[in-house]
């Protein structure tokens, strides 16, 4: 990676609308479990599964160029995706080994090393992660060493860049800095860690393969599941995006998406029947004007009448864009669908 592309992924969880709204929602509910008292504890051990979840599907997204996803309530879940429980070990074993070295006195020089050593190792074992959906194999040294050298020497930006801001906000918390802007300072730390990882991932064209005892590919079940939750979290950005008035940035999240569908009609119909569940009903009924054009160069007749009477029904003043009209008059014609002509009060 240049030091143009390290500099632009150092920004890019400020640019992207998606991670700072996590990154605010995520350390809102941390910090409300903090000073929720008994009710905090409960807070946190929901909160805290879902916050790893997150990351690793940052992690994921990133290193495969898919938009950032945004928080979502299927992340609250705690038997979804159980593989994105790992970091919890991770956690525990940091405890574990602070807890050792402070109790045998351990000099500082020495809890320095040993925190140098996890920030080296706990990014690549989170890539490692990431890309098996196994937490023995993310767990196995070996495979993390694996992951390290297929990355080169760009992986080491990650533990430098996480040193680096690390001993910047002990500076500032020594200077008096608020401790609120510290702990948001931190929030941007972990998730840059993630962000950083999966955009170092992708710049290599990372795609390690672990030995496992009894390699298990993922089941129809199980990709159809993991399908509906990364379209669940491009409708919800997308919503996000249109419920602040900007619709041109909210369907352009959508197409984004779409590009790299494979199944590009099906998931063009999952998006509308999505949208018209939301409240308010008139982005369905948008998005349903490219829909049918998209229907009408596909020759998709009977799926273009069949979204024509779902959008009259839901608004009969509805109309196809402008550009659509003959077309549209001329396939509601062939069919001798006069019920829908004289809707559409076309001529």
């Amino acid at each position: 990676m240049k030091a143009t592309d390290v500099g632009r992924e150092l920004l890019y969880p400020l640019t992207n609308t998606a991670i700072v709204y996590a990154m605010i929602f995520y350390w809102l509910l941390f910090a409300l479990a903090y000073h929720a008292k008994i009710f905090g504890i409960a807070l946190l051990f929901l909160t805290l599964p879902a916050y790893f979840r997150y990351l690793l599907y940052l992690l994921d997204a990133r290193a495969n160029g898919r938009p950032a996803p945004v928080p979502a309530i299927e992340m609250f879940n705690p038997a979804d995706n159980l593989w994105t429980l790992t970091p919890l070990i991770h956690l525990a074993i940091g405890i574990w080994a602070g807890v050792l070295l402070a109790s045998a006195n351990a000099p500082i020089p020495l809890i320095m090393i040993a925190a140098e050593i996890l920030v080296v190792i706990v990014p690549a074992s989170m890539a490692v992660l990431a890309v098996t959906h196994s937490p023995l194999a993310s767990l196995n040294p070996i495979n993390t060493g694996r992951m390290v050298v297929a990355c080169g020497a760009a992986y080491f930006i990650v533990p430098i860049v996480l040193t680096a801001i690390a001993t910047l906000l002990i500076v500032l918390f020594l200077a008096g800095v608020p401790l609120f802007l510290i702990n948001l300072g931190a929030s941007y730390e972990i998730i840059l860690v993630f962000s950083l990882t999966g955009a170092v991932l992708q710049a290599k064209n990372v795609a390690m393969q672990v030995d496992l005892a009894d390699p298990v590919e993922p089941g129809a079940e199980a990709l159809a599941q993991n399908l509906l939750q990364e379209r669940q979290g491009v409708a919800s950005h997308a919503c996000a995006f249109i419920s602040r008035g900007n619709r041109k940035g909210g369907f352009a999240h959508i197409q984004a998406w779409l590009e790299k569908e494979t199944a590009v009609e099906e998931a063009w119909q999952w998006f509308f029947d999505e949208m018209l569940k939301w409240e308010n009903k008139d982005p369905a009924l948008f998005f349903a004007q490219e829909y049918l054009c998209r229907l009408l160069e596909w020759r998709r007749d009977h799926a273009a009448l069949k979204l024509i009477a779902r959008c009259l029904h839901e608004n009969e003043r509805w109309r196809p864009s402008p550009e659509n009209k003959d077309q549209v008059a001329a396939m509601v014609k062939r069919h001798g669908r006069d019920d829908l002509l004289a809707l559409l009060k076309f001529a």
